[in-house]
């Protein structure tokens, strides 16, 4: 039996090979949130609140992204998921919209919503046609400044997340994200999930979520971004009105404490299961350093070579890709989910190697920059997107 298939016997879930970062900060990158030349994008503060906004006329939809800036550096191990529980809870009624009025004013509307906890916010948002954003934004603004938080109301948000909690650290692929990112970022923010762990959110009480709002939500630690077809006044009166009367704070954003250094390094569970999971990670620089996008292109680059390599040319994997975690320090990874580990691995190793030690081609490189940045606007087309792309 080889070494490698002596460390992956049949049955084990891999948590492999945690790279150390590379690079490091460098100059940071000037522009306007926009970018040069975008007359579209504006910046501005309304009654302490940043905001970023983006007009369209191209349809009727507007996207409203509203962010709790700090993410895990707000959190502890027993607060994590708190956010969510608080932003989830706030749908089962307001002092305006008591009990399922929240929720069925908000459907009238027709607006989707979204929560997002994340390494370094939560996202809280909707899209909406312009004609409907005045009722949506009620509802919105209100949940977050008086949600009523009964704790019967909690306690069945609560659940729904338990159950979420459960299946993230259960299920191999999920489970396996989540302690390779302990692993890299020990004894960092990053280590801690934004999403809440069943422990910590088992002990989260109505009272906890009251005081937590009561000094978290502060004007200071907002971001909004808007896109669509809304002006900027409308967009003011609206912040002005609601939002823009909470405590005002005194939060500053900064950059994230950089990736902990340390020697790359196995983590390996045993399952009773025939698929063996294995995901390296390593950190980048960040988005401030020139060496942002060489380090984004290059993720994808592994990425297709990945999946190239041991999915197309051989068959021997599920799925074969490098993921990107978008973040304050950005991770990239390889991933490979395949019943026949021992074989895969040099593979994995080798495409690794090669993307780093052997100079690539310069006009096969350009056409997939090409190919990456089609893919990239693609993705970043639609209201939703922009407004992500902008915060």
């Amino acid at each position: 039996m080889s070494a490698v298939t002596a460390l992956y016997a049949r049955g084990t879930v891999a948590l492999g090979l945690l790279v150390a970062a590379r690079g490091g900060p460098s100059s940071p990158r000037p522009g306007s949130p926009g970018g040069p030349g975008d007359t579209l994008t504006a910046s501005y503060v309304v009654s302490g609140i940043r905001v970023i906004q983006r007009s369209s006329q191209v349809n009727d939809v507007v996207a409203m992204r509203l962010y709790l800036l700090g993410g895990t550096r707000q959190l502890t191990e027993r607060t994590a998921g708190i956010e969510a529980l608080l932003l989830r809870a706030g749908a089962y009624g307001t002092d305006q919209f008591p009990g399922d009025e929240a929720r069925r004013a908000l459907a009238r509307t027709g607006a989707i919503t979204i929560i997002e906890p994340d390494l370094d916010w939560t996202m809280f948002g909707f899209t909406v046609l312009a004609g409907d954003l005045d009722v949506a934004w009620r509802v919105f603004a209100d949940r977050i400044m008086h949600p009523t938080l009964a704790e019967q109301d909690v306690a069945q948000v609560r659940a729904r997340l338990l159950t979420e909690a459960h299946r993230r650290y259960t299920e191999p692929d999920e489970r396996l994200h989540a302690l390779a990112m302990r692993a890299l970022f020990a004894d960092h923010p990053y280590a801690l999930d934004p999403a809440g762990t069943e422990t910590s959110l088992a002990a989260l009480t109505a009272a906890d979520l009251k005081t937590y709002a009561r000094e978290q939500l502060v004007t200071s630690r907002l971001l909004l971004a808007v896109v669509g077809n809304v002006t900027r006044v409308h967009v003011e009166s609206l912040v002005t009105a609601t939002l823009g009367r909470l405590p005002p704070g005194a939060y500053h954003w900064v950059l994230p404490p950089a990736a902990p250094s340390r020697k790359a390094h196995w983590l390996i569970q045993q399952r009773p299961i025939p698929t063996t999971y294995m995901l390296g990670l390593f950190a980048g620089p960040p988005p401030t350093s020139r060496s942002y996008w060489a380090f984004r292109v290059a993720t994808a680059l592994l990425s297709s070579r990945l999946h190239r390599a041991i999915r197309t040319d051989r068959g021997l994997s599920y799925a074969a890709f490098a993921p990107y975690l978008e973040a304050a320090i950005p991770v990239g990874g390889a991933y490979v989910s395949t019943p026949k580990p021992d074989q895969v691995l040099p593979l994995m190793i080798e495409q690794i190697g090669e993307l780093e030690g052997r100079e690539l081609d310069y006009f096969g490189l350009s056409r997939f920059i090409d190919t990456f940045g089609f893919e990239y606007l693609a993705e970043n087309a639609t209201a939703p997107g922009q407004a992500d792309f902008l915060a």
